[in-house]
């Protein structure tokens, strides 16, 4: 009796065989997973790409901070003459591409593509405390052949200089070399740096091909072409301070990169965004 309790104690206290997952359960929890990888993925790209255009913005309103303290020790815009006309008086220097950029000032040797010293012994640089970083967005991850360019901002043609004027013939658009020339459109309303898309970023000056004077601020086809970053936006600073992304509305305003210079810039239209950005860029005497 004693052995046949015991026998159907240890029958009762013995644990259940294991269950194990059959084909069609696996693949269901197979399945689920990836359904849920791809509700989530794209949530957080747009997350990574809000926080880098968070950095981008942050970096726009420091170089924007260094730009009006250079103005306010000299009394005038730091020199954008673009043109590939270097000079320690510049905002900055370097004639930036794909391979390892072209010209150089005399007693450098390192190619302007990876030259810190273009930006750090420019007009800027002491006032943003030889910061390389300011020059550069954070989604610009492309490297050249050498490796990855030192800046990815370029400052208004209109802005500092007078290339635009030289080389288009503006004589009818406001040029501003100095803070009591922002009268049209405005200091909230002139931008000053942005990033440029990097097919088409070369020397350090953007330029765009603006209207007749009768038709400003409609739209005009690029000269050089501005990034599209941030899920197809742009950073922007202006001269009062303040700085903004911009969604683009045109496709011809976010071009593929190519990797080949100047491929984004060959005189697209834009009717959609070119308005928006010719209303910023200058105004008619």
């Amino acid at each position: 009796m004693m052995r046949s309790a015991s026998t159907g104690r240890s029958k009762r206290l013995s644990p259940p065989t294991p269950h194990a997952f059959t084909l069609i359960e696996l693949l269901v929890v197979i399945a689920i997973i990836a359904i849920l990888a791809a509700l989530l993925l794209p949530a957080l790209a747009r997350a990574k790409s809000k926080a880098e255009g968070i950095f981008c913005l942050n970096n726009l309103k420091q170089q924007s901070l260094s730009f009006n303290m250079y103005n306010s020790d000299n009394a005038k815009f730091a020199y954008n003459p673009g043109g590939y006309v270097y000079g320690t008086n510049n905002w900055c220097n370097g004639v930036l591409d794909w391979t390892q950029g072209s010209g150089s000032m005399p007693g450098e040797t390192v190619p302007p593509n990876l030259n810190t010293n273009y930006l750090k012994n420019a007009a800027l640089g002491a006032y943003n405390a030889k910061n390389i970083g300011v020059y550069k967005c954070p989604a610009d991850r492309i490297p050249s052949a050498i490796g990855p360019r030192v800046r990815s901002i370029s400052m208004n043609g209109f802005v500092g200089g007078t290339a635009e004027r030289d080389v288009y013939d503006y004589t009818a658009y406001h040029m501003y070399l100095k803070e009591s020339d922002l009268t049209r459109p405005g200091p909230a309303m002139t931008w000053v740096f942005l990033d440029e898309h990097p097919d088409s970023i070369n020397d350090w000056l953007f330029g765009l091909h603006m209207p007749p004077v009768t038709l400003w601020p409609q739209a005009a086809s690029w000269d050089d072409m501005p990034a599209s970053y941030h899920n197809g936006a742009c950073g922007f600073s202006f001269a009062d301070g303040h700085c903004e992304i911009h969604k683009w509305l045109d496709q011809n305003s976010k071009p593929a990169i190519l990797k080949q210079t100047t491929a984004a810039s060959s005189g697209l239209t834009s009717p959609k965004d070119s308005p928006w950005v010719v209303a910023r860029t200058s105004a008619p005497l």
